[in-house]
Protein backbone atom coordinates (compact mmCIF):
# COMPACT_ATOMS: atom_id res chain seq x y z
CA UNK A 1 0.00 0.00 0.00
CA UNK A 2 2.71 1.73 0.62
CA UNK A 3 4.52 1.65 -2.29
CA UNK A 4 1.15 2.32 -4.71
CA UNK A 5 0.91 5.64 -2.49
CA UNK A 6 4.63 6.90 -2.78
CA UNK A 7 3.89 5.62 -6.77
CA UNK A 8 1.19 7.97 -6.95
CA UNK A 9 2.47 11.12 -4.92
CA UNK A 10 5.51 10.84 -7.01
CA UNK A 11 3.38 10.54 -10.27
CA UNK A 12 2.13 13.43 -9.21
CA UNK A 13 4.65 15.48 -8.53
CA UNK A 14 6.25 14.97 -11.53
CA UNK A 15 2.64 15.59 -13.62
CA UNK A 16 2.42 19.12 -11.46
CA UNK A 17 5.92 19.78 -12.20
CA UNK A 18 5.43 19.24 -15.85
CA UNK A 19 1.99 21.80 -15.70
CA UNK A 20 4.67 24.35 -14.22
CA UNK A 21 7.00 24.29 -15.79
CA UNK A 22 5.31 24.48 -19.34
CA UNK A 23 3.62 27.29 -18.00
CA UNK A 24 6.71 29.28 -17.26
CA UNK A 25 8.05 28.34 -20.47
CA UNK A 26 5.07 29.18 -22.53
CA UNK A 27 4.15 32.91 -19.87
CA UNK A 28 7.80 34.22 -20.89
CA UNK A 29 6.53 35.15 -24.42
CA UNK A 30 3.44 36.52 -23.72
CA UNK A 31 3.17 39.74 -25.52
CA UNK A 32 6.31 39.49 -27.27
CA UNK A 33 8.01 37.17 -29.91
CA UNK A 34 11.25 35.67 -29.07
CA UNK A 35 14.26 37.67 -28.48
CA UNK A 36 16.14 35.87 -31.69
CA UNK A 37 12.53 36.61 -33.59
CA UNK A 38 12.78 40.31 -32.70
CA UNK A 39 16.31 40.87 -34.15
CA UNK A 40 15.79 39.42 -37.30
CA UNK A 41 13.07 41.08 -38.22
CA UNK A 42 14.57 44.77 -36.82
CA UNK A 43 17.55 44.00 -38.94
CA UNK A 44 15.59 43.51 -42.11
CA UNK A 45 12.42 45.40 -41.66
CA UNK A 46 12.02 48.14 -44.35
CA UNK A 47 10.48 50.45 -42.22
CA UNK A 48 13.48 51.10 -39.99
CA UNK A 49 16.08 53.26 -41.91
CA UNK A 50 19.64 53.03 -41.35
CA UNK A 51 21.01 55.70 -39.18
CA UNK A 52 23.30 58.05 -40.80
CA UNK A 53 25.10 60.73 -38.95
CA UNK A 54 24.76 64.35 -40.51
CA UNK A 55 26.85 65.89 -42.96
CA UNK A 56 28.47 69.08 -42.22
CA UNK A 57 28.28 71.90 -44.87
CA UNK A 58 25.83 70.70 -46.63
CA UNK A 59 24.29 72.49 -49.45
CA UNK A 60 20.43 74.00 -49.68
CA UNK A 61 19.83 72.40 -53.01
CA UNK A 62 20.12 69.16 -51.80
CA UNK A 63 23.79 68.28 -52.34
CA UNK A 64 26.77 67.59 -50.36
CA UNK A 65 29.24 70.68 -50.09
CA UNK A 66 31.35 70.18 -52.97
CA UNK A 67 28.74 67.44 -55.01
CA UNK A 68 26.48 68.66 -57.54
CA UNK A 69 22.79 68.78 -56.51
CA UNK A 70 20.67 65.76 -57.66
CA UNK A 71 19.70 66.25 -61.34
CA UNK A 72 23.45 68.42 -61.80
CA UNK A 73 25.90 68.10 -64.03
CA UNK A 74 30.26 68.00 -63.61
CA UNK A 75 31.74 70.41 -65.37
CA UNK A 76 34.84 69.47 -66.58
CA UNK A 77 38.03 71.77 -65.76
CA UNK A 78 39.48 73.37 -68.69
CA UNK A 79 43.27 72.24 -69.03
CA UNK A 80 42.75 69.05 -67.18
CA UNK A 81 43.55 65.68 -69.19
CA UNK A 82 39.58 64.48 -69.30
CA UNK A 83 39.45 64.58 -73.20
CA UNK A 84 37.60 67.76 -73.24
CA UNK A 85 39.74 71.01 -75.22
CA UNK A 86 40.50 73.48 -73.15
CA UNK A 87 38.50 76.45 -74.92
CA UNK A 88 39.76 79.10 -76.49
CA UNK A 89 40.68 82.87 -75.55
CA UNK A 90 37.55 85.02 -76.88
CA UNK A 91 38.10 87.25 -79.71
CA UNK A 92 39.49 90.38 -78.56
CA UNK A 93 36.80 93.71 -79.17
CA UNK A 94 36.91 97.26 -78.79
CA UNK A 95 36.38 98.70 -75.71
CA UNK A 96 33.20 100.70 -74.89
CA UNK A 97 33.37 104.28 -74.10
CA UNK A 98 31.10 105.77 -71.65
CA UNK A 99 27.74 104.28 -70.71
CA UNK A 100 25.23 104.63 -73.47
CA UNK A 101 27.92 105.82 -75.71
CA UNK A 102 28.92 103.27 -78.81
CA UNK A 103 32.06 102.00 -79.30
CA UNK A 104 34.85 103.89 -81.46
CA UNK A 105 38.29 102.65 -82.02
CA UNK A 106 40.48 102.49 -79.36
CA UNK A 107 43.87 102.15 -80.65
CA UNK A 108 45.83 104.98 -81.25
CA UNK A 109 46.42 105.35 -85.06
CA UNK A 110 50.30 105.97 -86.36
CA UNK A 111 50.39 109.24 -88.43
CA UNK A 112 47.42 111.31 -89.34
CA UNK A 113 44.89 108.61 -90.38
CA UNK A 114 41.05 109.04 -91.12
CA UNK A 115 38.63 106.95 -92.38
CA UNK A 116 35.56 107.39 -94.50
CA UNK A 117 32.80 105.21 -94.32
CA UNK A 118 29.45 105.05 -96.31
CA UNK A 119 25.97 103.64 -94.85
CA UNK A 120 22.91 102.05 -96.21
CA UNK A 121 23.60 100.78 -99.73
CA UNK A 122 24.66 99.33 -102.20
CA UNK A 123 22.26 100.39 -104.62
CA UNK A 124 22.37 101.03 -108.07
CA UNK A 125 22.64 104.63 -108.23
CA UNK A 126 24.58 106.98 -105.37
CA UNK A 127 27.09 103.82 -104.74
CA UNK A 128 28.56 103.20 -107.65
CA UNK A 129 29.20 106.99 -108.31
CA UNK A 130 30.74 106.83 -104.78
CA UNK A 131 33.39 104.07 -105.86
CA UNK A 132 34.17 105.64 -109.28
CA UNK A 133 35.19 109.12 -107.25
CA UNK A 134 37.20 106.87 -104.44
CA UNK A 135 38.71 104.79 -107.46
CA UNK A 136 39.53 107.96 -109.07
CA UNK A 137 41.10 109.51 -105.65
CA UNK A 138 43.06 106.21 -104.59
CA UNK A 139 41.25 106.16 -101.84
CA UNK A 140 39.90 103.43 -99.85
CA UNK A 141 36.80 103.29 -97.48
CA UNK A 142 34.83 100.67 -95.48
CA UNK A 143 30.88 100.46 -96.30
CA UNK A 144 28.06 99.51 -94.27
CA UNK A 145 25.48 97.42 -95.76
CA UNK A 146 21.84 96.37 -95.28
CA UNK A 147 20.85 93.23 -95.59
CA UNK A 148 17.67 93.76 -97.67
CA UNK A 149 20.35 96.05 -100.01
CA UNK A 150 22.39 92.96 -100.29
CA UNK A 151 19.71 90.57 -102.12
CA UNK A 152 18.67 93.58 -105.05
CA UNK A 153 22.64 94.45 -105.66
CA UNK A 154 25.19 91.97 -105.05
CA UNK A 155 26.70 92.87 -108.13
CA UNK A 156 27.56 96.44 -106.41
CA UNK A 157 28.59 94.49 -103.36
CA UNK A 158 30.93 92.20 -105.45
CA UNK A 159 32.48 95.60 -106.56
CA UNK A 160 33.07 97.12 -102.99
CA UNK A 161 34.81 94.23 -102.24
CA UNK A 162 36.95 93.75 -105.36
CA UNK A 163 38.27 97.53 -105.39
CA UNK A 164 40.02 97.02 -101.77
CA UNK A 165 37.08 98.56 -99.44
CA UNK A 166 36.25 97.00 -96.27
CA UNK A 167 32.61 96.01 -95.40
CA UNK A 168 30.46 96.32 -92.28
CA UNK A 169 27.38 94.96 -90.92
CA UNK A 170 24.42 97.36 -90.85
CA UNK A 171 21.54 95.02 -89.75
CA UNK A 172 19.26 93.24 -91.97
CA UNK A 173 16.05 96.17 -92.09
CA UNK A 174 18.02 99.09 -90.55
CA UNK A 175 16.15 98.80 -87.57
CA UNK A 176 16.47 100.79 -84.20
CA UNK A 177 17.87 98.79 -82.34
CA UNK A 178 17.21 99.96 -78.82
CA UNK A 179 13.39 99.25 -79.60
CA UNK A 180 14.33 95.59 -80.18
CA UNK A 181 14.55 92.92 -77.85
CA UNK A 182 18.16 90.64 -77.83
CA UNK A 183 16.94 87.78 -80.03
CA UNK A 184 15.82 90.71 -82.45
CA UNK A 185 18.77 92.29 -82.27
CA UNK A 186 20.90 88.96 -82.88
CA UNK A 187 18.72 88.11 -85.79
CA UNK A 188 19.70 91.52 -87.63
CA UNK A 189 23.13 90.90 -87.33
CA UNK A 190 23.17 87.49 -88.32
CA UNK A 191 21.18 87.67 -91.62
CA UNK A 192 23.07 90.46 -92.80
CA UNK A 193 26.32 88.16 -92.09
CA UNK A 194 24.35 85.30 -93.68
CA UNK A 195 23.44 87.43 -96.70
CA UNK A 196 27.03 88.41 -97.18
CA UNK A 197 28.37 85.05 -96.88
CA UNK A 198 25.95 84.28 -99.86
CA UNK A 199 27.19 87.06 -102.34
CA UNK A 200 31.11 87.22 -100.94
CA UNK A 201 31.55 83.79 -99.66
CA UNK A 202 32.58 85.57 -96.25
CA UNK A 203 30.97 87.68 -93.30
CA UNK A 204 32.11 90.74 -91.43
CA UNK A 205 33.44 91.13 -87.45
CA UNK A 206 32.33 95.02 -87.78
CA UNK A 207 29.03 96.41 -87.28
CA UNK A 208 27.64 99.65 -87.01
CA UNK A 209 23.91 100.20 -85.25
CA UNK A 210 21.40 101.89 -87.47
CA UNK A 211 20.98 105.44 -86.61
CA UNK A 212 24.16 105.19 -84.05
CA UNK A 213 21.15 104.18 -81.47
CA UNK A 214 22.71 101.91 -78.84
CA UNK A 215 22.22 100.92 -75.08
CA UNK A 216 23.92 98.37 -73.14
CA UNK A 217 21.17 95.44 -74.26
CA UNK A 218 22.39 96.63 -77.87
CA UNK A 219 26.25 96.84 -76.87
CA UNK A 220 25.85 93.10 -74.85
CA UNK A 221 23.92 91.59 -78.11
CA UNK A 222 26.61 92.99 -80.76
CA UNK A 223 29.12 91.03 -78.33
CA UNK A 224 27.85 87.94 -77.96
CA UNK A 225 27.72 88.08 -82.04
CA UNK A 226 31.43 88.46 -82.36
CA UNK A 227 31.32 91.78 -83.71
CA UNK A 228 32.84 94.71 -83.04
CA UNK A 229 30.81 98.17 -82.71
CA UNK A 230 31.62 101.48 -84.63
CA UNK A 231 30.66 104.86 -84.45
CA UNK A 232 31.47 107.74 -85.88
CA UNK A 233 33.50 110.90 -85.02
CA UNK A 234 32.40 113.37 -87.94
CA UNK A 235 28.71 113.35 -88.49
CA UNK A 236 28.08 115.50 -92.13
CA UNK A 237 24.90 114.93 -91.76
CA UNK A 238 24.28 114.41 -95.89
CA UNK A 239 21.35 112.13 -94.86
CA UNK A 240 19.59 115.14 -93.70
CA UNK A 241 20.16 117.33 -97.44
CA UNK A 242 23.11 119.60 -95.79
CA UNK A 243 24.50 121.39 -98.66
CA UNK A 244 28.44 120.66 -99.73
CA UNK A 245 29.75 123.64 -98.55
CA UNK A 246 28.14 123.23 -95.13
CA UNK A 247 29.60 119.59 -94.83
CA UNK A 248 32.86 120.89 -95.97
CA UNK A 249 32.28 123.04 -92.17
CA UNK A 250 31.53 120.23 -90.56
CA UNK A 251 35.05 118.26 -91.70
CA UNK A 252 37.15 121.26 -91.66
CA UNK A 253 36.02 121.66 -87.97
CA UNK A 254 35.28 118.09 -86.64
CA UNK A 255 37.89 116.14 -88.38
CA UNK A 256 40.83 114.46 -86.22
CA UNK A 257 43.71 112.13 -86.75
CA UNK A 258 42.08 109.13 -86.04
CA UNK A 259 38.57 109.89 -86.51
CA UNK A 260 36.09 108.19 -88.27
CA UNK A 261 33.55 110.24 -91.32
CA UNK A 262 30.40 109.18 -91.49
CA UNK A 263 28.66 109.76 -95.13
CA UNK A 264 26.17 107.52 -96.67
CA UNK A 265 26.13 105.44 -100.56
CA UNK A 266 22.01 105.14 -100.47
CA UNK A 267 18.76 107.33 -99.02
CA UNK A 268 19.20 110.77 -98.31
CA UNK A 269 16.28 113.16 -98.16
CA UNK A 270 13.82 112.08 -100.59
CA UNK A 271 16.36 109.51 -101.51
CA UNK A 272 18.70 111.80 -102.57
CA UNK A 273 22.55 111.92 -102.07
CA UNK A 274 23.68 114.45 -104.87
CA UNK A 275 25.31 116.68 -102.13
CA UNK A 276 27.22 113.26 -100.95
CA UNK A 277 28.50 112.84 -104.58
CA UNK A 278 29.40 116.29 -104.71
CA UNK A 279 30.99 117.08 -101.79
CA UNK A 280 33.47 114.03 -101.43
CA UNK A 281 36.37 114.88 -104.03
CA UNK A 282 36.51 118.26 -102.51
CA UNK A 283 36.52 116.34 -98.76
CA UNK A 284 39.26 114.07 -99.80
CA UNK A 285 41.32 116.77 -101.62
CA UNK A 286 41.12 119.02 -98.41
CA UNK A 287 42.06 116.36 -96.08
CA UNK A 288 44.84 115.01 -98.24
CA UNK A 289 46.29 118.72 -98.08
CA UNK A 290 45.69 118.40 -94.59
CA UNK A 291 48.30 115.58 -94.31
CA UNK A 292 46.07 112.89 -93.58
CA UNK A 293 46.06 109.22 -95.04
CA UNK A 294 42.93 107.48 -96.04
CA UNK A 295 42.32 103.74 -94.12
CA UNK A 296 39.58 101.42 -93.64
CA UNK A 297 38.56 100.81 -90.20
CA UNK A 298 40.09 97.44 -90.11
CA UNK A 299 43.73 99.67 -90.57
CA UNK A 300 42.27 102.50 -88.34
CA UNK A 301 40.96 99.78 -85.74
CA UNK A 302 44.98 97.86 -86.16
CA UNK A 303 46.53 100.99 -86.16
CA UNK A 304 48.16 101.40 -89.58
CA UNK A 305 48.10 101.71 -93.39
CA UNK A 306 47.74 99.14 -95.61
Amino acid sequence: MRRRRRLRLTVVSVVMLLIFAGYTIKTAWIGGESPQTAVAEEVHSPMTPPQVPPVENASMTGGQSGLPAPGSSVAAKPGKENGTPKPAAPKETAKPNEAGKPTVPVKKPEGKQIALTFDDGPDKTYTPQVLDILKEHDVKATFFVVGIQIAKYGDVLKRIQKEGHAIGNHSYHHAKLTECNPDQIAEEIAKTDEALRKVLGSGTDLFRAPYGATNEKVKKTVAASKQELIHWTVDTKDWAGTPPEQIMEIVKEHAKPGGIILMHSFGGKNGKLDNTVEVLPQMIEYLKQKGYTFVTVPELLAGKAA
